[in-house]
């Protein structure tokens, strides 16, 4: 389960970013969300160019990267919370999927932008591009990776194969169908996070990565693109005229939280949310979400008054230190959505599921020193362990989405989630063994937990 919880949350640095992609495949007449359909001259001015649509997710990333450089160390801790032994191999081969995903399609007969001549130009031209790139800056920056094996980790090769792939994926048949582009960026945001989950790269690699290999794939395009003098083989039907009659849809979505209960945590908390709606008709849909919080508390503890004298040291000015809490929920309910002109939805929702919390424990930090010898050092002592029971959980929360493209939403949301949460309380085993099992206890505590953030949609109809 741990594994589950802690791969949501870093893909969710990746997968919104990555489907703003779907813009420059789908057809460039907006239509939108009204009944008289809306022309490209309609979006902002800064999004008529097609060079600018394309620029903005590789543009996020880039960013994104470069403002993480500085907080790789801390973003690196939440995995080793929560997953320190995670090993998986599954990114060594799924970089690869969203290409034969396309060799798939054409076996099936399914037609894409090009023939498979084209095809393959155009991916061999990415792949030169991408190496060259990559390898570079790899071998020109040293970055030493997280788990201190080489000094080859910035940025992450396997990333920027994976999203250069997904893109490739997208540009031949996001236009027959939007999951495709989904499907593609989805498989590669997973690789993306096993980077980061599997200790050989950091946040910042990853991030950059995935921008280089949408770089790469856009770039092979445009310069083959240029020496056909058009944009594909088979370029043709991106005039269809098209509206959302059932908004459904799939969405990413990321912010910061925080407890409105006493029990205030040290800092704010992080939500991350995969979500998924069907729509009955225009206006009401039923909604699944799965969010995984992660929340401070209290990292500097509280000083406890007494030196604490065990059997062969005594701690000196002890106090508490608590792992941070980690939740996990699973929630459905109703949606409604209204539309408001000619580019915007408001979107409202009560949902109610259940919740897990993760297993953790409070340890007291001070200083030891040995009663024989009088030498003092640095101690981190686990002392309680608890254990998270599943609880129920009830949430409301609206969020207000601006339409980039005709099938592509950002919103900004905001999010209230109330649950009580009970934890089974223990002497650590870590410190005590299994002499003190005897001692038990049981707590259970409210939490009122707001959150808002961004949300990036795909929708689907």
């Amino acid at each position: 389960m741990t594994k589950v919880i802690i791969t949501s949350f870093i893909i969710m640095l990746l997968c919104p970013i990555s489907s703003i992609k779907a813009c420059d495949s789908i057809p460039p007449v907006y239509s939108g969300i009204r009944e008289d359909p809306i022309k490209i001259s309609d979006q902002p001015f800064l999004l008529r160019k097609e060079w600018v649509r394309q620029g903005i997710a590789p543009a996020a990333l880039l960013t994104s990267g470069f403002l993480t450089w500085g907080e790789r160390g801390n973003i690196r801790e939440v995995r080793n919370r929560y997953v320190p032994n995670f090993s998986n191999h599954l990114d060594d081969y799924l970089q690869y999927a969203p290409a034969l995903g396309v060799m798939g399609l054409n076996i099936a007969g399914q037609k894409g932008r090009n023939g498979w001549k084209r095809q393959t130009l155009n991916w061999s031209g990415s792949m030169l591009i991408m190496g060259a790139l990559v390898n570079s800056v790899k071998y020109s920056s040293k970055v030493m990776r997280p788990d201190g094996t080489s000094r080859n980790s910035f940025p992450s090769g396997h990333t920027a194969t994976a999203f250069m792939n997904a893109t490739f994926l997208h540009k031949e048949y996001g236009h027959i169908n939007p999951l495709y582009s989904v499907a593609g960026y989805a498989s590669s945001s997973y690789v993306g996070a096993s980077r980061s989950l599997n200790n050989r790269h950091w946040i910042s690699d990853i991030l950059v990565g995935a921008a280089i290999g949408i770089i790469s794939t856009e770039l092979s395009y445009a310069i083959t693109d240029h020496f056909y003098g058009n944009k594909g083989d088979y370029f043709s039907g991106f005039t269809i005229e098209e509206e959302i009659n059932k908004p459904s849809y799939l969405s990413a979505r990321i912010g910061y939280s925080f407890d409105m209960t006493d029990a205030k945590p040290e800092a704010l908390g992080v939500e991350s949310t995969l979500e998924g709606a069907y729509y009955f008709n225009r206006r009401w849909g039923l909604l699944g979400e799965a969010t995984f919080g992660h929340y401070p508390l209290n990292q500097n503890g509280e000083d406890i008054v007494d030196d604490l004298e065990l059997s062969d040291i005594i701690i000196r000015s002890p106090r508490q230190d608590f792992q941070s809490m980690g939740m996990l929920y699973f929630m459905v309910g109703p949606q409604y959505t209204k539309f408001i002109g000619s580019k915007f939805l408001l979107q409202a929702k009560l949902t109610t599921g259940i919740t897990i919390g993760t297993n953790g424990e409070m340890s007291l930090v001070g200083v030891a020193e040995n009663k024989n010898t009088g030498i003092k050092s640095d101690i981190t002592l686990p002392f309680v362990d608890y254990k998270a029971r599943p609880g129920l959980a009830l949430g409301t929360g609206v969020n207000f989405t601006v339409m980039m493209t005709p099938r592509v939403g950002l919103s900004w949301f905001v999010d209230y989630k109330y649950t009580k949460i009970s934890f089974d309380i223990r002497p650590s085993e870590k410190t005590f063994g299994t002499q003190l099992d005897y001692i038990k206890e049981r707590t259970s505590f409210s939490l009122n937990n707001m959150s808002t953030g961004l949300r990036f949609t795909a929708f689907l109809d």
